[in-house]
């Protein structure tokens, strides 16, 4: 082989390496929301039951609340909070709505504050593209096996930060859904969200994803 065919050789070599390291650039994090984004790039609708569990640290109580959500992608949320709390908000195409005992509201896309915050970023969290938090969160890929995926989301955005320390989230087997959500507030408060039977792609009256 004459030197100038080693050298090219050599060069095509060097090319190839580059792009295999290039190949296995992508993080197990990386790997894990193209996973979870393409187990839902089918999903249109999603509904079904929840139970939250509020825990306020200070006084060592629990508050345990039942509900129902109906979410419709790309844009539309409700969720409902069953009575004694009877308590509903919505993520709707220009912002936020509220629905409670006290009165009802409505709050503009990108507002900051609780319902501005986690509330806002629900839509995401629920069915659409979780490497979107990428702007608002550091995200850490906290566990992944065969039984499922958890990943914390810590907020970037100093105002949500002051409300909220960090979001836990819970995958199973099957990345398109969730199973659990866990909202650890500044004070060390939290909130424990654990999802039922969830149906995907069935009908739902848009009157209940309208707002208030």
């Amino acid at each position: 082989m004459d030197r100038r065919a080693f050298l090219g050789a050599t060069a095509a070599f060097a090319s190839v390496t580059v792009l295999r390291r290039g190949a296995r650039a992508a993080s197990p994090l990386d790997d894990a929301l193209a996973d979870v984004a393409k187990a839902r790039a089918k999903l249109a609708t999603l509904q079904g039951p929840f139970v939250q569990e509020r825990t306020i640290a200070l006084l060592a109580s629990k508050v345990r609340s039942t509900g129902k959500l109906w979410m419709v992608r790309p844009d539309r949320l409700r969720w409902e909070l069953d009575p004694p709390d009877a308590a509903t908000y919505w993520v709707l195409p220009d912002g936020l709505a509220y629905k409670t005992k006290a009165g009802k509201g409505k709050v503009p896309k990108g507002a900051q504050g609780p319902l501005g915050g986690v509330l806002g970023d629900l839509l995401v969290l629920l069915g659409g593209d979780l490497a979107q938090l990428k702007g608002r969160y550091d995200l850490v890929l906290a566990k992944r096996d065969a039984k499922g995926t958890i990943l914390h989301a810590t907020p970037r955005d100093k105002a949500l930060a002051k409300s909220t320390r960090r979001i836990e989230l819970s995958l199973g087997a099957d990345p398109a859904v969730l199973e659990r959500v866990i909202l650890v507030e500044a004070g060390d408060d939290k909130s424990e969200i654990t999802f039922g039977a969830l149906t995907r792609n069935a009908p739902v009256d848009p009157n209940l994803v309208a707002g208030p």
